[in-house]
């Protein structure tokens, strides 16, 4: 068996080799080290990885590539094999409660828009494809998405994230063939939940309220993912800052997990005897349930803490209740 994964591993170094060569581009030990042997995917995985990874998809139908973006820009170039399910739109990604803060769709609407793409939560594995023109919202939508994948039910190492999303794809190579016009579809199938809906990271304002003020006796972190000024101008009592847009470089690749995981130490710095990786609670919010799972997604999926929680209603539904909030 050693030497099976011995000989798998340079057969897929060799496919990154090639790859390197067809799009100019130099091979690194990074993209090495992201090819899985053997899967769960990469949480962030490179254009390089998707480009030697293709022939899964075509070979045992358990690759799903979802395109999230607009139908416009999916039909003037998308990654091959992949099918458009635009985020915004689809009431499976972005349905709004009545003051336009984001809702996780219902059983039936999760278990016909699955089926209907052809995506069977036992088997399928899922690389998102975002837009990255627009941070950090395009990439606050990949991470909602997957969020909402990891709901319905997906294991979180059946979960990617194109790093840099579309744009990169692209950059991969200046020859028109690396992308294509042909729209591609899944053959539908009967959806068969692989269990019940997954809600137990989801948290309401009741559970946030009893959170307040634990850090020291708990090492229970409320986690503000909104910019620095919306910080200062309202916020949850207790809470700390860590803002979205500091998740990504330029074009929406993601820092690297040392860097995130710097910027997360950084923050709780003073309590981290308290929470981490495998001790404490980290509840996530922002505005309306979007950027909050940017930092859902990179603690718990990247960086693999295991207690992460997702205030999905976020400061409208705090502020709509009369909740108390602190400035500064």
């Amino acid at each position: 068996m050693v030497a099976y994964w011995r000989f798998s591993a340079i057969l897929v170094a060799a496919a990154v080799h090639a790859a390197s060569l067809v799009s100019g581009l130099p091979c690194t030990k990074h993209e090495l080290a992201e090819i899985p042997l053997p899967l769960p995917l990469p949480p962030i995985a490179s254009a390089t990885w998707l480009a030697s990874n293709l022939n899964l998809e075509s070979r045992n139908n358990n690759l799903a590539i979802i395109d999230i973006r607009p139908s416009t820009q999916y039909a003037a170039g998308h990654v091959p094999s992949s099918i458009n399910i635009p985020f915004q739109g689809t009431p499976f990604f972005s349905s709004n409660d009545e003051n336009q803060t984001l809702v996780f769709p219902p059983a039936e609407v999760v278990s016909q828009t699955l089926g209907l793409y052809g995506i069977d939560l036992t088997t399928t594995q899922i690389v998102i494809v975002p837009d990255s023109a627009v941070l950090p919202s395009h990439m606050a939508m990949a991470a909602r998405a997957a969020t909402t994948f990891r709901y319905a039910g997906m294991l979180r190492g059946n979960i990617a994230i194109l790093d840099g999303g579309y744009p990169a794809w692209v950059s991969l190579s200046t020859t028109p063939s690396i992308s294509t016009t042909t729209p591609s579809t899944r053959q539908p199938k009967d959806f068969v939940p692989s269990g019940k809906i997954d809600s137990s990271f989801i948290v309401d304002r009741e559970y946030v309220r009893s959170r307040i003020g634990k850090v020291v006796s708990d090492g229970i972190i409320l986690l503000d993912a909104r910019t620095e000024a919306d910080f200062k101008a309202g916020h949850i009592p207790s809470a700390l800052s860590l803002p979205a847009g500091e998740i990504w470089l330029s074009g929406g690749i993601w820092k690297d997990k040392n860097e995130l995981e710097r910027l997360f130490n950084k923050v709780v710095e003073e309590y981290k005897g308290k929470v981490g990786k495998n001790k404490g609670e980290v509840v996530v919010y922002c505005r309306t349930g979007m950027l909050a799972t940017t930092w859902f997604y990179a603690l718990s999926n990247v960086l693999g803490f295991q207690n992460v929680k997702l205030y999905d209603g976020s400061m409208e539904d705090w502020t709509r209740h009369g909740e108390v909030v602190s400035m500064g």
